[in-house]
């Protein structure tokens, strides 16, 4: 199966974003293309995006203890980097419809996590920690594309990765094809920038990072991380599964990323209404 065959099937139920979106996560790579005024006037014509940005303004992760009421109090309470991360994130959930027989809540929980660990990592390593958080929330989007495309596939392929099976090899035994080109794919059919597009498509595998884009390791890393702290792993377990080019890679020791993890752990598994 080619990338083409998978959008062609899927064709009329893919995820679509808003316009706003689209210039928000271009912003990202970009000097601002859009700025306070923009953002109120764009989102606030759009009442449902208004009401998934305030649920997750008022999350305890971006919200703390003062009530946001409005895109006028996000601004001002949040910061424009902050709402633009909520607008990118808001606008990305909610452009899926309900796909039969998948637990949406979860998959996009599970984004969540990764984002978070991303942001985080980025912050640690002095990276551009919202590009980091939205390639985050983007990562296993491949997999809702090939979900609403080929729907049996899929759920032999997450047997054979409940089974311990790698599920980027599982794609590409059973589609010839995996997540990671199909989520690229889409980040490019929504007008994404290249620096997203090329992270999304190249985050696998980590065995050698040197050759690929330093966004696609961290992401890579965020994923890797997340996968082994919902297995229960300890610390000195996920350490070992770290591959130290990686580390190399991001400028980052193993005593740094042992002091690290625990923090990690507690942004990726903490259940903070996100979605």
């Amino acid at each position: 199966m080619q990338v083409a065959e998978v959008f062609d099937r899927a064709s009329g139920r893919l995820p679509m974003i808003p316009k706003v979106v689209q210039q928000l996560v271009s912003s990202l790579s970009h000097a601002d293309v859009i700025n306070n005024d923009e953002i109120t006037r764009t989102v606030g014509h759009d009442q449902v995006l208004t009401a998934r940005v305030l649920r997750l303004a008022n999350t305890p992760r971006f919200g703390g203890s003062r009530r946001v009421a409005s895109l006028e109090d996000a601004l001002i309470i949040l910061g424009f980097d902050n709402v633009r991360v909520l607008v990118i994130a808001s606008g990305v959930t909610g452009a899926t419809a309900h796909i039969p027989d998948f637990d949406l809540k979860s998959f996009w929980q599970r984004c969540f996590e990764i984002a978070n660990t991303a942001r985080l990592l980025a912050q640690k390593t002095r990276k551009n920690h919202q590009l980091a958080f939205t390639c985050g929330l983007l990562t296993r989007i491949g997999e809702l594309v090939l979900h609403v495309a080929v729907p049996a596939k899929t759920n032999e392929i997450d047997k054979r990765v409940e089974a311990g099976e790698s599920r980027i090899e599982a794609e590409r035994a059973l589609l010839g094809v995996d997540s990671a080109q199909i989520g690229a794919e889409l980040a490019w059919r929504w007008g994404f920038p290249e620096l997203i597009i090329h992270a999304l498509s190249r985050h696998y595998p980590l065995d050698h990072p040197g050759e690929v884009p330093e966004l696609a390791v961290l992401i890579g890393l965020a994923k890797l991380l997340v996968e082994d702290f919902n297995h229960g792993l300890s610390n000195t377990e996920v350490l070992k599964h770290v591959p130290p080019v990686v580390l190399e890679r991001l400028g980052m020791t193993e005593t740094q990323l042992a002091e690290l993890l625990p923090d990690l752990k507690e942004t990726s598994t903490a259940s903070d209404g996100m979605f």
